[in-house]
């Protein structure tokens, strides 16, 4: 059996939770927490597999109490449960050391799947949101890879505007610069990226997802 614990402050939907998990066969909800507090001492005390967890509660929200889990040493699945879909509460739950981040608008059916696969071991999402973490992630690489290069956003702006066959001119009337800076620019450009001229720059910068 698959134990779970449920932490919400609505009774309501405590109640809800259970009588949908009850239905699986192989889930059982071992305790409930309506506070961070109470959710903290209840993992201690049942050390379930699952946690399902709000993201606004008394006392501290579900990211903090995710991280406090984690640090009291907790080591089992951590689903936040929430009805905000932000892309910021997403990127600081998972983090904080969230193994998932499902809405509750999330059909029942996957969110019984949802608690299988994460007790597993298995990070659960839902759909809705992973175009959002997945762009997070491309800037994420896009910052290192410029950091690699020592290129900075005016060169990365530059890169961007040769790609799109503008001209050193276009290109400082474009940025408010002048055209010898934006020449000058270039060829430093060129030097970091170990390219030779404007065609095969724009290729490494495409390659590396610079641009």
């Amino acid at each position: 059996m698959i134990t779970v614990l449920l932490v919400d402050d609505h009774p309501v939907v405590i109640e809800g939770l259970r009588k949908l998990l009850d239905t699986a066969g192989d889930i059982d909800v071992t305790g409930s927490a309506n506070d961070a507090a109470s959710a903290l001492t209840q993992a201690q005390a049942l050390k379930p597999h699952v946690i399902l967890l709000d993201l606004r509660m008394p006392g501290a929200t579900g990211i903090q109490t995710t991280r406090r889990l984690r640090e009291q040493g907790y080591a089992g699945a951590v689903i936040v449960l929430t009805s905000y879909g932000d892309q910021a509460y997403v990127t600081q739950a998972l983090e904080a050391g969230a193994d998932g981040y499902l809405l509750k608008s999330t059909p029942s059916e996957q969110l019984i799947t949802a608690i299988r696969e994460a007790s597993h071991g298995r990070r659960q999402l839902s759909p809705e949101l992973l175009d959002g973490v997945l762009s997070e992630i491309g800037d994420l690489a896009r910052e290192r890879t410029a950091r690699e290069f020592a290129l900075n956003e005016e060169d990365l702006e530059i890169l961007r505007r040769t790609s799109q066959g503008a001209s050193n001119r276009a290109i400082a009337m474009g940025m408010d610069i002048s055209e010898v800076a934006v020449k000058k620019r270039l060829a430093l450009i060129y030097q970091k990226l170990g390219a030779s001229d404007r065609a095969s720059a724009v290729a490494v910068a495409i390659r590396r997802g610079l641009i």
